[in-house]
């Protein structure tokens, strides 16, 4: 039988680079969500897109985006063996 976990975590959003690319940095609050503990997530813009449009981006997700939900899914022999 599977089960499914839920995960929440409050996050902001700060631009960062990678190589030329520029990419908007996804910063959880606190590091709560297991999944995801040692983990970066970011997502690279299209080139060509400008910095003053980048924060522009960034301004909407801050303003509109709370948290995070991740859900895993496990198997409850495995997890039971594990735990």
């Amino acid at each position: 039988m599977t089960t499914t976990k839920i995960e929440k975590a409050g996050v902001c959003f700060g631009i960062g680079r990678q190589g030329g690319s520029i990419v908007i940095d996804v910063r959880p609050h606190h590091d709560t969500i297991s999944a995801l503990k040692g983990v970066q997530v970011g997502f690279e813009l299209l080139n060509g897109i400008t910095l003053e449009r980048a924060k522009k981006i960034l301004d909407v997700l801050n303003e509109n985006v709370i948290g995070a939900v991740v859900t895993t899914a496990s198997d409850d022999k495995t997890e039971a063996a594990s735990g």
